[in-house]
């Protein structure tokens, strides 16, 4: 991108912004857009959006093969979102091209009432419930539909299933780069470079300056960390500066976790018969996606993780793994069992996945959002914009325009309010639950 500046490890003038976004993942990206909608040239220039590298950042969530875009939620507050962010990737002419409505097939567990509160919603939503059971046996159409790319799937541990043609996926990467791109030619300024601190000093309320490893520095009015899996981390130092802790901490709101990815490609006739598939929900265990536009067939292991790490101010913190393609072989192999579990062909002749993938999250405890200003008073000009949770992506179009109001002083209606506040207790039922860690990454080694 053109309008994308690094610099060499030399001492230059902080350069001092109106508004500093750090972080281009769906967060950042989407809030510079909607202030690239509606700002004057003048203004959109003293907008900087910060990340380490160009966008769509290669570590960052929101950059992957693709991402699941629907409104199958047990929250009646995120099915409502989601609508909304499903009408704007059907209609804006810069999304609709990434955007695929292949529906999905969601096959849940003995026990669980997970579907169930899904499709209660969908007839309490007042829009049209395209929903329908499906059946799970070896001749009924789970099975048998779809070109029969799930034969063999192993469904002993289910006892339903349904289907919404609503539902679809996205190119992830295409499209956050996409709105990126826009918001950068309507005049936001981009730069890349790694944040190493949020620096503060006596006398000076707020962030003093934003710090990066090139040594460069940022000063802001506003500071918006939209900095995802990295946030916690980032913000140890700066709290233990400030003697922030216990339930005051950023760790009470958020915390890191990551899954494991892999992917096959495929080409041919191989790509024509597993494109014919949807999105497949196999209850708890994980996802698989159609074939992107360069056939790779991406599977999601949805048994989180977390990597807890000494931070050196003496905390202990879950933080990404840097070399995301660095996956255990005990990793790996419980990953494969799960796609073997879901669409046993891929795997035959004893056939190896082509790509491997840490991708790491923020999580907060009822997987609400966090966009918020932050409660101390001396960091009364630093914003969060974070904890998607792994869920969050389909919101792009939509989430930047909240982000701007909170930004802003603005409400954004009492129950938007009320979810991404920072809070003190948190919803007994979660919107994303199986997303809640249920391990150490060591524990894979």
């Amino acid at each position: 991108m053109a309008a994308t500046s690094s610099h060499p490890n030399v001492e230059t003038p902080p350069h001092h912004s109106s508004l500093l976004i750090v972080g281009s993942g769906i967060f950042g990206a989407s809030t510079a857009y909607h202030l690239s909608l509606n700002s004057s040239p003048a203004s959109l220039s003293s907008i900087t959006l910060l990340d380490r590298s160009s966008a769509p950042s290669p570590l960052a969530a929101s950059s992957d093969i693709n991402k699941i875009v629907r409104a199958d939620y047990s929250s009646p507050f995120y099915m409502s979102l989601a609508y909304e962010a499903m009408d704007a990737w059907s209609t804006w002419p810069l999304l609709k091209e990434f955007y695929h409505r292949t529906g999905w097939v969601m096959v849940d567990e003995k026990g669980s009432d997970l579907a169930d509160r899904i499709r209660k919603n969908f007839r309490e939503s007042g829009r049209e419930d395209e929903s329908r059971d499906l059946g799970l046996g070896d001749e009924e159409e789970v099975k048998t539909g779809w070109g029969g790319v799930f034969q063999g799937m192993d469904t002993r541990e289910y006892d339903k299933a349904y289907w919404n043609p609503s539902a679809g996926w996205a190119d992830a990467s295409l499209a956050v780069g996409a709105i990126v791109k826009e918001a950068i030619g309507k005049g936001i300024r981009y730069e890349a470079g790694e944040v190493t601190e949020l620096a503060v000093a006596e006398g000076v309320e707020g962030i003093k300056s934003v710090k990066t490893a090139e040594g460069r520095e940022y000063t802001a009015d506003k500071i918006l960390l939209a900095t995802g899996a990295w946030t916690p981390w980032l913000m140890a130092s700066l709290e233990e500066n400030l003697k922030i802790m216990g339930d005051a901490s950023i760790e009470k709101q958020i915390f890191t976790a990551g899954v494991c990815t892999t992917a096959f490609k495929v080409q041919g006739v191989e790509s024509e018969h597993y494109g014919q598939m949807p999105v497949l929900i196999y209850g708890a265990k994980g996802e698989a996606m159609p074939p992107n536009r360069d056939g790779m067939f991406k599977f999601t292991n949805a048994n989180t993780f977390k990597n807890t790490q000494l931070h050196p101010s003496g905390r202990s913190i879950s933080v990404p793994r840097r070399d995301q393609g660095n996956v255990s072989d005990k990793l790996k192999d419980q990953s494969l069992e799960i796609v073997n579990q879901r669409v046993p062909s891929i795997l035959k002749n004893g056939r190896q996945a082509d790509e491997w993938r840490l991708c790491w999250d923020v999580v907060s405890p009822d997987q609400n959002q966090l966009i918020t200003q932050h409660p101390d008073p001396r960091l009364r000009n630093l914003y969060l914009a974070t904890a998607g949770s792994f869920h969050s992506w389909k919101f792009l179009p939509i989430i930047g325009k909240y982000v701007i109001n909170v930004l802003n002083g603005k409400s954004n209606g009492e129950e938007k309010d009320r979810a991404w506040k920072w809070k003190t207790e948190w919803s007994s039922r979660g919107a994303h639950e199986k997303v809640l860690p249920k391990a150490e990454l060591k524990d894979f080694d």
